[in-house]
């Protein structure tokens, strides 16, 4: 066992405040800081819930000012930029200094016996694993870990011992304050060249480690093949790396490390080590299959990882990879394309910046101009969950990876969620109905245009369709009926909901009910019922000839044209109303009017009995039909389209107020009003659902400063309000 000679006291500020404070590497300092008796406040502008109870419980006060009056030590996470608002502004009024998150560290260990744990990777795990060999064998120290460990905040991240001249804590090599720490003692786990943003040579990474070995002052611990002897002077001891794996690398590092501070090792080393978040985490189990997440960002990493689960897996082993910097990317993306492909199945995902302004030498495109198969695809994170349910739905993998160290772990999260509620929806529909995780709405749509929705179902019938609604209801979620998607915008970033599809055959029902009587389900085209009239001679439905939707989207709106609107061949309605009831109700309950039916909007139409105004021969119906699909060809433009887009204002036309206006051709993007008919907004190829959002804002200040009429949307903005955006 090492003794500890006295060091010397640093004192630490009576006030920090710590930005960025839910960093892994941040909460453990603050922790330790508030133990230490400073006081500590901190803000983060993407502070996870767990994270936030965590400080909260060691109180720690998150806000996003300093207490006022003072005059703090503001602390910053590396991934905070220094043009940060908050910190920009503090500084510039002279309120404050600031250190970033390594500074302060070393501040905290000038005053202890510091064991450093260093490494390019594989520095939290160890420094857990040593963490818990210590408290195993009952020796007193302070410890700050870089992460959290497993278990939901059973074993702190942090512990300050004013008894105890020691402290086991990780230094970090990647922004450059490895240099602000004298160890007593330094552990390295390994060595591989990496963060070329500021070690622009592996021999630039290698002189800061002798540094650190140089500024040691009693013990350095390498693994045995480490060729470091004439850049150390304090003693070196050389331990046996077995090189199977990280884990068990970085174990006996931490086992060495025990035994030379506190004498001793636990009888059974890492029995009761609940190991690190983020790291090999197993989030799901499903039969053979295991979801993992890992904090794996480096070639080396990844390929020890996948070299392990190749061999633990019971099928194939697929990946979803997260580069993490663009300048790791553009250093490594010929090795992280090789090591990519030996998985059975890569997804890359776009390059979590972190702090760093776009490169684009360093994007994931570099990862594919590296590559040598086709085996890894591109995926957008909106598109992840659908991607993974469609392969799924083909082939199960044995191991499902979400590597990387960015937000991936929440993307990793919200897909064991999502599939384990679509699992549970899927075992109480019918073996017909249809379940479905990021399915594609674009193509959904009549304008081609939208991300996908987080939960896409076909029920098959009248109870499919009521246990869904009463479950999306139970967890909160908004629901979404789909028939040919006309009159609908849905988002660029998808809906976050339920998406109904009505294909199955029980919505599809089209019949004669009674000689003048037509019952058609919620998922049949307007065009087929007119058809359908015409054939069995019943008029009066030749205004629905041109209208691109179904009957369940034309009654929630009271769709119309030629001066016909669907309520006027309504009889009754079969609905499931806001409570979730099915009802049968005749035509004179409804509350309707211009483009909208109160109940309807508030429930669901599944279908309805239409009768007819008039009986005369086919062929007269048709050549009404005709007729009006003539007047609505030479009218309106053939390009993709949500139909009209703004309501007639009272005793005017949009299409008219907008053409007089001179707005015809205006752009946005790929979106454009249409040259044909004022109120169409066409997508010219490639429009987003930004770009007709913005042009709808320019029509409308137009008309508003010009005109002084206010044009309201007609159009469905899926999951969202008009007036939340305009």
């Amino acid at each position: 066992m090492m003794t500890a000679p006295e060091q010397p006291h640093t004192a630490l500020p009576e006030e920090v405040f710590l930005l960025g404070i839910g960093g892994m590497g941040m909460a453990p300092l603050a922790i330790c800081l508030a133990q230490a008796g400073c006081r500590v406040r901190g803000w983060d502008d993407n502070l996870k819930a767990p994270v936030r109870e965590l400080l909260e419980a060691h109180g720690i006060e998150i806000s996003n000012t300093p207490a006022p009056g003072s005059k703090p030590l503001i602390v910053r996470s590396s991934a905070v930029d220094l043009a940060h608002p908050l910190l920009a502004q503090s500084v510039a009024e002279g309120k404050a200094t600031c250190l970033r998150r390594g500074e302060l560290l070393a501040r905290l260990a000038a005053g202890k016996k510091l064991v450093a744990i260093a490494g390019s990777h594989g520095k939290t795990t160890t420094t857990g694993m040593l963490i818990d060999m210590l408290r195993s064998v009952g020796f007193d120290f302070s410890y700050v870990l870089g992460g959290l460990f497993n278990g939901g905040g059973t074993l702190s991240p942090a512990h300050y011992s004013a008894s105890s001249p020691w402290l086991v804590a990780e230094v970090d090599e990647s922004d450059g304050t490895i240099e602000g720490f004298d160890p007593a003692v330094t552990v390295v786990v390994n060595l591989d060249w990496d963060h070329a943003d500021r070690y622009r040579t592996e021999a630039d990474l290698r002189a800061a480690f002798a540094r650190l070995f140089a500024r040691t002052s009693e013990r350095v611990l390498l693994p045995e093949a480490f060729p470091f002897d004439e850049e150390i002077k304090a003693e070196v001891i050389r331990f046996e790396a077995p090189g199977i794996n990280f884990n068990l690398d970085n174990a006996n590092a931490a086992l060495q490390a025990c035994r030379l501070i506190a004498g001793t090792v636990p009888e059974n080393p890492l029995s009761s080590f609940p190991g690190i978040c983020r790291r090999q985490d197993v989030i799901h189990r499903e039969g053979t299959l295991q979801v993992i997440a890992d904090y794996a960002h480096h070639p080396t990493e990844i390929r020890a990882l996948l070299s392990m689960m190749r061999c633990e897996s019971e099928g194939p082993v697929w990946v979803v990879f997260q580069p993490h910097r663009y300048s790791r990317t553009r250093q490594f993306a010929r090795d992280f394309a090789q090591v990519l492909d030996t998985a059975d199945r890569a997804w890359v995902l776009p390059v979590y910046a972190a702090s760093e302004p776009l490169d684009q030498g360093g994007t994931e495109e570099r990862i594919f101009q590296e590559a040598g198969s086709a085996k890894l695809e591109a995926v957008a994170p909106g598109d992840l969950n659908g991607v993974l349910d469609r392969a799924m739905a083909e082939e199960m993998p044995g191991t499902l990876l979400f590597v990387g160290a960015g937000d991936i772990d929440r993307m990793a999260a919200r897909f064991v969620r999502d599939r384990q509620l679509s699992l549970r929806w899927k075992e109480g529909l019918s073996t017909e109905a249809v379940i479905r995780l990021g399915e594609p709405l674009d193509r959904k749509t009549t304008i081609r245009i939208g991300g996908p929705a987080r939960f896409y179902a076909e029920p098959a019938d009248e109870a499919d369709m009521a246990y869904l609604l009463r479950e999306a209801r139970e967890v909160g979620l908004p629901v979404l009926p789909l028939g040919r998607g006309s009159n609908l915008l849905v988002p660029d970033e998808g809906f976050d909901g339920l998406a109904l599809g009505f294909k199955q055959a029980a919505w599809q029902r089209l019949e004669l009910d009674g000689e003048e009587r037509i019952l058609a389900g919620a998922g049949v085209r307007l065009k087929q019922l007119c058809s359908f009239a015409a054939k069995h001679g019943l008029g009066g439905f030749e205004f629905l000839e041109g209208i691109p939707g179904t009957v369940g989207g034309s009654l929630r709106m009271n769709a119309g044209a030629m001066g016909g609107w669907i309520f006027d061949v309504v009889e009754e309605v079969i609905f499931v109303d806001a409570a979730g009831t099915v009802q049968v109700w005749p035509r004179e309950r409804f509350h309707f009017g211009y483009r909208k039916c109160c109940e309807i909007a508030d429930g669901l139409a599944l279908g309805a009995v239409f009768s007819s105004q008039k009986t005369e021969p086919d062929t007269a119906i048709r050549a009404r039909m005709d007729s009006y699909a003539s007047t609505r060809k030479e009218s309106q433009p053939r390009e993709p389209s949500a139909g009209c887009i703004f309501k007639n204002p009272e005793g005017g036309h949009a299409g008219k107020i907008i053409d007089e206006l001179g707005l015809k051709g205006l752009r946005e993007g790929a979106a454009e009003v249409s040259s044909v008919h004022a109120n169409f907004i066409i997508n010219t190829g490639g429009a987003t659902s930004a770009d007709v959002v913005g042009l709808i804002r320019r029509i409308r200040e137009t008309a508003r400063r010009e005109r002084g009429v206010e044009l309201e949307p007609e159009v469905l903005l899926a999951g969202q309000k008009w007036e939340e955006l305009l």
